[in-house]
């Protein structure tokens, strides 16, 4: 599997950082000292070499692979013009130019992407066409509205599930096409409360919490480490938690997921915290989303749904403004997906 095993070398004036990188899973199980984004560190996703890597090391795999499969010669250097869509979390992008700061790191200059994985070595360069910086959040919305294949079946059913008592009179429409939402998305390193306000996202409204699951797993490592269990890196917990485990090991899987569990309640506070300082300003949301890759232990491993419900009370008078989780089928790919749409249409 090639594009999880990537070795690469990238030569850009975007890029300060020298060297080789192995990617993601090939990095993963190197057993070298890994580097990751840093959940701790303020410093904004649009400033750090590590984003453009990935980014770059990406496409230039998926250049090779195609270039392969359609029996060309790799030992000519690969060329590939790109139109792409990414996204910035809502209190980076907002600030700053950081969105046109970041496009133009793409936009401003060739990238060379270097493979080592085989003999000889094999050379893409990359150009950027089109560069469209949407926020966090802001993806996952549109794509909800864009009535995304088996995605309103699922909303309309959580629904359903969770407030009876209106599931007649709501249709599905009704839902997806809602003009004053919240988005609540949860990712790594950040949760973006994401206010869309008469059907257009409000980054004024909108605020980010720099915090996310990756955090609950760093203090679970922690906790982990103080009670002699040998976990290093997040990622090796994140790994070793989504593993088929044997008789032999399960107990040990257990405690361990408990103990990531137990990191989650004081996120979940931090989260109420960040929708009520939104919604003094979304006074007029009657409805709000929760989705993203950490939305989906929040579910069933903590009371955030229950405390999101009556929090939003306090803002309606009273009255329910439904909490919909998103299917955890669609929960960590929205914001991708909602990318898509637009590079579609760039």
């Amino acid at each position: 599997n090639f594009l999880n095993s990537m070795d690469v070398s990238v030569s850009s004036n975007a890029v300060k950082t020298s060297g080789r990188f192995l990617i993601g899973n090939a990095a993963i199980d190197s057993g070298l000292s890994m580097r990751a984004f840093d959940v701790n560190d303020f410093t904004g996703k649009s400033e750090t070499d590590l984003a453009i890597i990935l980014t770059l090391s990406l496409i230039a795999g998926k250049k090779v692979k195609e270039a392969y499969e359609a029996g060309q010669d790799l030992k000519e250097t690969l060329k590939v013009k790109v139109n792409m869509a990414t996204a910035l979390p809502i209190s980076e992008g907002k600030v700053n130019n950081a969105k046109d700061r970041y496009k133009e790191r793409y936009m401003g200059s060739t990238h060379t992407v270097t493979f080592h994985n085989f003999k000889d070595p094999i050379n893409v360069t990359i150009e950027f066409n089109k560069v469209y910086v949407a926020l966090e959040g802001e993806t996952a919305q549109m794509l909800i509205s864009s009535d995304y294949d088996g995605l309103t079946d699922k909303i309309k059913e959580d629904f359903d599930k969770n407030y009876s008592e209106m599931k007649d009179e709501v249709e599905a429409d009704d839902l997806i096409n809602s003009r004053n939402v919240l988005g609540i998305d949860i990712g790594e390193g950040t949760t973006d409360v994401v206010a869309i306000i008469n059907g257009k996202a409000n980054p004024a409204a909108s605020a980010s919490l720099p915090q996310g699951y990756g955090n609950v797993l760093q203090d679970a490592v922690r906790v982990l480490q103080d009670q002699q269990m040998n976990f290093e890196e997040r990622s090796q917990l994140q790994s070793f938690l989504s593993e088929k485990v044997s008789p032999l090991r399960r107990a040990r899987q257990d405690k361990v997921r408990q103990v990531v569990y137990d990191q989650l309640e004081p996120l979940a506070d931090k989260i109420i915290d960040t929708v009520s300082q939104t919604m003094r300003i979304a006074k007029d949301t009657e409805l709000v989303y929760v989705y993203g890759g950490g939305s989906i232990p929040m579910l069933d491993e903590s009371n955030l749904r229950e405390v999101l419900n009556e929090k939003l009370k306090s803002f309606s008078g009273g009255y329910d403004v439904p909490v919909i989780w998103i299917d955890k089928e669609y929960a960590q790919y929205l914001n991708e997906l909602g990318l898509q749409v637009i590079v579609e249409a760039l």
